[in-house]
């Protein structure tokens, strides 16, 4: 991690206090000066130091501590030119950036009042300390794409050697699982007692025997028995492509479904049970395990090919990488204006 240089745009740093402007009460390891003098003291560096320790779960050396100090000092030339050029952000747009990284974090969605409750509660930090780390991140991120944007465009694109690369190094991964999809009439026993779950099974019996006899045809009984009303308004068609997940195989049981996968296209079964209940089944489609080509598209229910999954993926990867040189290179050049003093042997 401390191999190379720890760029501030690439961190989201929520300690209280970071980001904050320090007295002269502390003896200084940096001075910074762009458009203004800024301090970084030994207190603040001890917070940011403290993060990286927290966060690898070990005691930094003194090299690695050398380069948090940098990247302090990265930031601050960064914010001061943002404010000289006047680069910022709204507060709509750091509540909104805030909550989509924080519904990342829990996969959910979540109000705005949600959204607080969680920063105090498990942030253990104020609202607004949390929304200026934010704050600060997105300026870092504006400011830099807004004067590197034709070099970040210029080198970010895939190319078709990089996603045929891509797609020779992972092949393997490109992989459709067998995969049946059926309708069926439903008869539910989870939940019911020993004579409710025979009671079904007697029914779901008594349905395959009108059917085989011609007295009733299949869909009639799925809109007459079937307990699963979300595919009743398909005939039965349970809507989904279903495989011998783990999930799957908890959801239905592996007896069930071996059964259905061992039955023929269009084929009607007798009367089978899963770990939901009674099934009578017929499988509309039946695709075999395949590896799959540049073209095709990455699953059954999908219009992406592998070829625009990949690209997509080359893409971003490029996009960050680029973005990195991007940040290097503003860096840099700020570096070179700004008039910056070290007092490295006040690092404790």
């Amino acid at each position: 991690m401390f191999r190379k240089r720890i760029l501030a745009i690439l961190m989201l740093l929520i300690t209280a206090g970071l980001f904050a402007q320090n007295s002269f009460v502390d003896k200084p390891v940096a001075i910074v000066k762009l458009t203004r003098t800024d301090v970084i003291s030994q207190k603040k560096l001890a917070q940011n130091i403290g993060f990286y320790e927290q966060q690898s779960g070990r005691a930094l050396s003194k090299d690695e501590k050398e380069q948090v100090l940098q990247t302090l000092i990265n930031q601050m030339l960064v914010y001061q030119a943002a404010e000289r050029d006047n680069v910022a952000v709204t507060e709509q747009q750091v509540l909104q950036a805030g909550m989509n990284q924080m519904m990342q974090q829990v996969g959910q969605q979540l109000t705005e009042a949600q959204y607080r409750q969680i920063i105090k509660d498990q942030a253990g930090v104020e609202y607004d300390t949390y929304a200026q780390s934010i704050r600060d991140q997105l300026i870092l991120e504006k400011y830099v794409s807004e004067k590197k944007m034709e070099f970040i465009r210029a080198t970010a694109m895939a190319t078709k050697e990089d996603i045929e690369l891509f797609y020779t190094q992972n092949e393997e991964k490109f992989l459709n699982p067998e995969m049946i999809k059926f309708s069926h009439i439903f008869f539910a026993t989870k939940g019911q007692g020993a004579g409710s779950r025979e009671d079904q099974k007697k029914e779901a019996e008594s349905v395959y025997q009108k059917i085989i006899k011609g007295d009733v045809d299949f869909v009639s009984m799925v809109r007459e028995h079937s307990d699963d009303k979300g595919s009743v308004v398909r005939d039965g068609d349970i809507g989904n492509f279903i495989d011998r997940s783990e999930q799957n195989v908890t959801i239905f049981g592996r007896d069930f479904l071996n059964s259905v996968f061992d039955l023929k296209v269009h084929k009607m079964s007798e009367v089978i049970e899963s770990n939901q209940g009674f099934h009578i089944v017929i499988v509309n489609q039946h695709n075999e395990k395949r590896f799959l080509g540049l073209d095709d598209p990455i699953s059954p229910v999908e219009t992406t090919t592998v070829r625009q999954y990949i690209g997509n993926v080359v893409s971003y990867q490029k996009q960050q990488q680029a973005f990195q040189a991007a940040a290097e290179q503003v860096v840099k050049e700020l570096s070179d204006d700004a008039e910056i003093q070290l007092f490295t042997e006040n690092i404790e």
